[in-house]
């Protein structure tokens, strides 16, 4: 999209891309839009309003977090403003943090720090209803007593992954619930997270050295066709599908061939990456596969939260090439998601009551395959 090489973009620090190059890059974009957009001029002006509203911070500067969130916003079906504040809020949070590094200014970092958190402290407290003190309670306490940069370091790690637990549960509870007519009954992300064998977490050990565990990257194939296959025909299929199915759906990359086993296997067992296009050309080829296209139809969008977040975890959640995986605390997950759930539904409520009829229609709430929760039993 940029012009720029692959090895350069790897090497990050774009800020420092030359003023000529940035007016080479800004150049490509544009011929690159002039030609994708070719014959559609509301198509392209609508991206281009899309750009000019993205969020920045208060330096004016790009809001990273927010402004991905504002790219999975799909107006007026999907509006992500509460997930879009949350992001605001870390964006503005972090390049207050980044302005103290770079100052080595220690006593800013801790101010900066315990007044944000102390501004969300509802959210700790929500955490500790047992009496004993949250983790991250721990935490905040622990920040008054830095005393240099390393143990700054140790305890902002903590902290922010509390903010991107908090980012992710916000965005599970306010997408899901437009992307699913507010049906589901529980959190959807966890569906691509990794799905440990069955007792492997309560019992530390293996009791079979076949499918230890599930990647995030099969269960996101796996849930992708059994998503399309809802669509057509109104339930859940019996079963996951196995690589011999999906083998007969997914064409190869950059090919007309169909797939074979092993490539779908290879996908699996994560020695063979699925990018993000690939996800969506298979997405496709699964619609393709099970609902017929007729003149002036309308598909089901692709869940493109779902899909990239499976891949993100894919690398965030397994590591040492596969011989280890981290695991989130599922229990805290839904509870935060239950909270968010429930102010969406109470900002639902409000926007009913300011415009009569509008709204989500009522409907039987989703229910997820049992074999999309659990280890199946023929795999065990």
């Amino acid at each position: 999209m940029t012009g720029l090489s692959k090895a350069r973009i790897s090497k990050g620090n774009l800020d420092t891309v030359r003023t000529s190059t940035k007016a080479k890059m800004a150049m490509h974009i544009e011929a690159m839009l002039q030609e994708q957009y070719k014959g559609d001029p509301d198509g392209l002006e609508k991206l281009r309003r899309k750009v000019d509203t993205s969020p920045v911070t208060s330096s004016g500067e790009p809001a990273q977090l927010a402004g991905w969130v504002h790219q999975l916003e799909f107006l007026p079906w999907i509006p992500l403003p509460t997930t879009k504040a949350v992001a605001q809020t870390i964006d503005e949070l972090l390049e207050e943090l980044l302005t103290c590094c770079r100052n080595e200014d220690l006593p800013s970092f801790k101010t900066i720090l315990l007044a944000h958190f102390k501004s969300h402290e509802l959210d700790v407290d929500t955490r500790a209803q047992t009496g004993k003190k949250s983790v991250l309670h721990t935490e905040l306490e622990a920040i008054q007593l830095i005393a240099d940069w390393e143990r700054a370091d140790h305890l902002t790690r903590n902290l922010v992954d509390y903010l991107y637990w908090r980012l992710i549960t916000s965005l599970d509870a306010e997408w899901s619930s437009h992307y699913f007519a507010g049906r589901q009954t529980m959190p959807l992300f966890s569906l691509v997270m990794v799905l440990p064998q069955a007792g492997l977490l309560e019992t530390m050990k293996v009791s079979s050295r076949r499918n230890i565990y599930f990647r995030p990257v099969r269960r996101l194939l796996q849930f992708l066709y059994a998503l399309a296959y809802y669509f057509r025909y109104k339930k859940w299929p019996a079963r996951a599908p196995t690589p011999k199915t999906l083998a007969e759906i997914f064409y190869r990359p950059d090919s007309q061939e169909l797939a074979d086993v092993s490539l779908i296997s290879s996908y699996f067992d994560g020695s063979t990456k699925l990018t993000l296009d690939l996800a969506l050309q298979h997405w496709e080829q699964l619609l393709q596969h099970f609902i017929a296209v007729h003149p002036g139809s309308v598909r089901p969008g692709p869940p493109i939260p779902l899909i990239m977040l499976a891949l993100q975890w894919q690398t965030l959640l397994v590591q040492d090439k596969g011989r280890s995986f981290l695991m989130p605390d599922l229990h805290s997950y839904e509870a935060d998601w239950r909270r968010w759930r429930e102010q969406w539904t109470s900002l639902q409520a409000q926007q009913n009551i300011l415009s009569e009829g509008a709204g989500q229609s009522v409907a039987e709430p989703i229910v997820w395959p049992a074999w999309s929760l659990n280890q199946p039993s023929s795999l065990s």
